[in-house]
């Protein structure tokens, strides 16, 4: 009997098993051409970079995503090399006068400011740098490159005559207050790019079939992001000593910035997020109520849901609270989470608040409006304008709840904004809580229906038996919930 092996060097070993013996050899390998060569350097780079298992182990959009991510690495890598020189120079190399214990007092500051910024915002952005990964991505490179241009400016700005005035005014230096805002971007910069690149890298690492492995595909990730960084430290040490004007400096630093972030703007404009945040949400149900969807009229209708589709829909700098329709126009706000103690409420609006939560009475939330939306000059309250609506948790709620609440308030901006198109003369026919009843009725009768289309076009459900599809959109806990109504 005779086995035959194969390594991951495409080796060919036998293994030999006769009576009483058992003997292993390598198989004669054959003379390679150039493009086998071409093709295990290939495989071998592949496994280096590569997440085990590639392509089937990542989503499709990873590899567009990597491809722009590279290109902005060197970039960022040459752009920090200029800041970082300035940054030298203002420390005092080169300068006799200078005193290596002042310099080591300054950086230390600089890095307790900075560790303190990192503290305070992880507390107020940590919660939404998942649900609102594409955005912070990007911001992240925003703050990074804002820091760089402070660094990269300062030598120039503590020349000019108002802060060589205020330097000799105050007792503080000023350069403390230019690389404290500095140190503070950089401070951003680290808590946003961590969360939200966490949050993609789940994604990738999550494929429309199969299953990926997360840790490996962050080991690889990290690795590949480190030879990035030192080929482009690399590059940009042989370029360096050729830009040595100011005004070579500045140019080339703007050159590197625009670049840098278009580049990081088409990866993260790239990304075919599978999971709903409260834009997506919005956009989803938006197109699902949209009467061509409904009478399929128009060719195409069928992928209009999926994930890919509403990507190039949402925006990167985007409002949450903002509901809007399928041309971008916003139609109402709503918060979820709120307080019914914290919101303004009106007397005269009682009863109407009365029959809304008899409505909703089976559902684990409740929908009102703002005071700052509603007239009470009738017998019962009408919304004016743009409706602006809170959602007020019960106790016990779940991320379908969540769901069902968002959808919900979409459809009754929806519905408004409709009605007002139609008849503007008499746009506040309907009361609010009129508005609630009409929009909770649509959505009672077609949610499920809604969850069922969304699965099957490629959302990710976390909990294929119940259709629970997974929906982000709490920006944090919710501030009270409704322990009961009596």
């Amino acid at each position: 009997m005779k086995i035959l092996e194969k390594d991951e060097k495409e080796i060919v070993v036998s293994t030999v098993i006769s009576p009483g013996k058992i003997s292993t050899y390598i198989e004669a390998a054959g003379v390679k051409d150039a493009s086998s060569y071409h093709k295990t350097v290939l495989n071998f780079l592949a496994k280096l970079f590569l997440p085990a298992g590639y392509p089937n182990t990542v989503t499709p959009d990873y590899i567009r995503y990597q491809t722009f991510d590279v290109l902005q690495a060197f970039c960022s890598s040459w752009a920090a090399m200029l800041s970082s020189r300035a940054l030298l120079e203002v420390y005092g190399v080169g300068d006799a006068s200078a005193s290596a214990t002042d310099a080591l007092l300054f950086s230390v500051l600089l890095d307790i400011f900075g560790r303190v910024i990192t503290i305070a915002a992880a507390y107020h952005l940590g919660s939404s740098l998942g649900p609102e990964a594409k955005t912070w991505r990007f911001m992240a490179d925003i703050f990074i490159d804002a820091a760089i241009t402070i660094d990269t400016l300062a030598p120039l700005l503590m020349e000019m005559q108002i802060f060589v005035f205020l330097t000799e005014a105050f007792p503080i230096p000023f350069r403390v207050y230019l690389f404290t805002i500095s140190s503070a971007f950089r401070a951003l910069c680290g808590i946003a790019a961590g969360g939200a690149k966490m949050a993609i890298n789940l994604h990738f690492a999550t494929p429309l079939e199969g299953t990926g492995d997360i840790a490996d595909f962050n080991a690889k990730d990290a690795s590949l992001e480190t030879v990035l960084s030192l080929t482009g430290m690399l590059v940009g040490a042989v370029i360096l000593p050729y830009i040595t004007t100011r005004f070579a400096t500045y140019a080339a630093l703007a050159v590197l910035i625009v670049i840098h972030l278009s580049l990081n703007f088409s990866a993260v404009r790239g990304v075919v997020l599978r999971t709903l945040n409260r834009q997506r949400a919005c956009l989803a149900w938006a197109i699902y109520r949209s009467s061509e969807y409904q009478s399929g009229a128009h060719n195409g209708t069928a992928d209009d849901v999926t994930p890919s589709h509403i990507s190039k829909l949402e925006r990167i700098f985007h409002r949450p609270s903002r509901l809007v329709d399928l041309s971008g126009k916003i139609v109402g706000q709503c918060k979820i989470g709120s307080s019914l103690a914290l919101v303004s409420l009106n007397g005269q609006t009682s009863g109407s608040l009365e029959k809304v939560l008899d409505i909703l009475r089976k559902e684990q939330y409740v929908l009102w409006f703002d005071a700052a939306c509603l007239s009470t000059l009738g017998s019962s309250p009408t919304v004016v304008g743009k409706p602006r609506i809170h959602i007020f948790l019960k106790e016990g709620y779940t991320p379908r709840d969540q769901l069902k609440a968002w959808v919900h308030a979409t459809e009754l901006a929806l519905m408004k904004n409709k009605t007002r198109r139609r008849t503007p003369a008499s746009s506040g026919t309907q009361t609010a809580e009129e508005l609630i009843a009409n929009s909770y009725r649509v959505v009672d009768e077609i949610y499920p229906n809604f969850l069922q289309a969304m699965y099957q076009k490629g959302w990710v459900p976390t909990n294929d038996e119940n259709l629970e599809l997974v929906a982000t959109l709490l920006p944090g806990p919710p501030r009270t919930v409704i322990v009961g109504i009596h």
